[in-house]
């Protein structure tokens, strides 16, 4: 009996009034030592940064958007066209001048029908070429479930994508998990690492002289034959939209795939949106850039220029087709909304270098030309990418404040050393072959006072590598002194 009891003692912790509770009980005390959870606790929470990777130009392979996700530690991905917008039918849509620009850069399409599409040949290249021979983008294995991305990703269109693609994403007959299209009538919101990132979007390519054509788009979205562009109602109905959602408290991100710093009436643009950083591409450089306009204008009348130009490029189409427009959309009032909005843009714009606010300030009389607000001028920030094929940029969120990362495979100099070579033998064959590796290491990155004469030498003569036996037949005690410091 005694040992009874005192087997149940070591077992007090199963008594109800200790604080014991069996899955499911309610009421009853919490154990000794522990607390509720609050409400924003019992969940994963990630800590260190939040990474949002930017690039361009994927061009179809949509494979590597989850590599190069695994490769920048990325939670997000902002896309900035030519994302590879073609489905299985999209190849008899394209034109044979797009589908030779697609194929000659394209990751997909193998290198033996690249030369032969680059050699010419008789007939079309549809009708040389077998439809698997050229694909133009993984996105059916995308639809089909077959691939799938790892992580979020917001893009824009491109120059060379499909309308037709782009309108059945619309209408909601192509979904992919993951895959969030940003446009005029549709922005994104990511509440990332303390930082409300708005990003506002506008794809296609910026031709002045079809800013009002359509092509054969059958809604707002303007392309045809495999090529995309934007139009003045997209950018009307950008700003609508921008206005609709503006929080004070939010970072605005206005994402491109022409860049702002070329095209004119796109950086007068991302003013009026008030955006805080543009991410654009469509360059295809080796490297990626980051600028604002204050480091790249010497003066703020070479920056008023730059908006004169465009602004009088714009309003020569403008002359020439507003007898069309205006009767065009005389019956649709949204229309002449968004085609008000679009027209206040340039209106905004400097008509001259000297004068004129290009920010839409007030300017009132000629005392106040010249004075504006360069804030925007100053603190909007850009950035052009590299094809992804070549480099990225991570923007790091944490704590409220946003680095950036850039990365670039950049161009291959190796072809300057190279010319070079032939001489290399014969300084190394020699009897002078131990001494004659140091000269070129010292003259090349150590050049001591003593050194000076072979150096000149050198310097007369930066192809040729075969005078270097000569100084030390003639100078031999100072080449030892110095040889056996500088190189180990």
């Amino acid at each position: 009996m005694a040992a009874l009891t005192y087997y149940r003692q070591q077992r007090a912790y199963n008594n109800p009034g200790s604080g014991y509770l069996q899955n499911g009980a309610g009421g009853g005390l919490p154990p000794t030592g522990a607390a509720p959870l609050l409400p924003n606790q019992g969940r994963v929470l990630q800590t260190g940064p939040l990474r949002v990777l930017c690039i361009a130009d994927v061009r179809g392979n949509l494979r590597s958007l989850n590599d190069l996700a695994k490769q920048a530690r990325a939670d997000h991905i902002i896309h900035t066209g030519d994302f590879g917008f073609y489905d299985d039918t999209s190849l008899e849509r394209i034109a044979e001048k797009t589908l030779k620009h697609v194929a000659q850069y394209s990751p997909l399409i193998s290198e033996p029908v690249k030369k032969a599409i680059q050699q010419g040949g008789p007939g079309p290249v549809k009708s040389r070429f077998p439809p698997n021979e050229l694909p133009l983008s993984e996105l059916p294995l995308l639809i089909s479930g077959e691939v799938k991305l790892d992580i979020p990703v917001y893009t824009v269109w491109g120059a060379c994508e499909d309308v037709r693609v782009l309108e059945k994403f619309r209408t909601g007959e192509y979904k992919v998990p993951n895959l969030h299209i940003i446009d005029e009538a549709r922005s994104m919101l990511l509440e990332v690492g303390g930082v409300k990132l708005r990003l506002l979007g506008l794809g296609g390519a910026v031709v002045m002289h079809k800013l009002f054509d359509n092509g054969e788009g059958r809604t707002t979205i303007a392309g045809g034959q495999g090529t995309m562009w934007t139009t003045l109602l997209q950018m009307g109905e950008l700003v609508d939209t921008a206005h609709r959602v503006y929080d004070p408290t939010e970072t605005r991100i206005f994402v491109t795939h022409a860049s702002p710093a070329r095209e004119g009436i796109l950086n007068q643009l991302s003013v009026t949106l008030k955006a805080d950083f543009s991410i654009s591409a469509g360059l295809h450089f080796r490297y990626g850039s980051s600028y604002n306009e204050f480091s790249v204008n010497p003066t703020l009348d070479h920056y008023r220029g730059k908006l004169a130009a465009s602004k009088a490029s714009f309003n020569d189409v403008w002359e020439t087709v507003k007898g069309e427009v205006e009767p065009a959309i005389q019956q649709n009032e949204a229309q002449q909304n968004l085609l008000k909005n679009a027209l206040q843009i340039v209106e905004k714009m400097p008509t001259t270098a000297a004068g004129g606010n290009p920010f839409g300030g007030p300017v009132a009389g000629q005392a106040s030309l010249g004075q504006v607000d360069e804030s925007a001028f100053k603190n909007m920030w850009n950035f052009n990418l590299a094809d992804a094929a070549f480099g990225y940029l991570v923007l790091e969120i944490q704590d409220g404040r946003i680095g950036t990362e850039m990365r670039a495979q950049g161009f291959n100099f190796s072809h300057r050393g190279a010319k070079q070579q032939p001489g290399v033998p014969s300084t190394t064959t020699g009897p002078t072959g131990v001494p004659s590796p140091a000269p070129p290491s010292t003259q090349s990155s150590v050049p001591p006072p003593t050194s000076r004469q072979p150096s000149a030498v050198q310097s007369a003569k930066p192809t040729v590598a075969t005078p270097l036996p000569a100084p030390p037949n003639s100078a031999t005690p100072p080449p030892s002194q110095t040889s056996g410091s500088p190189v180990p």
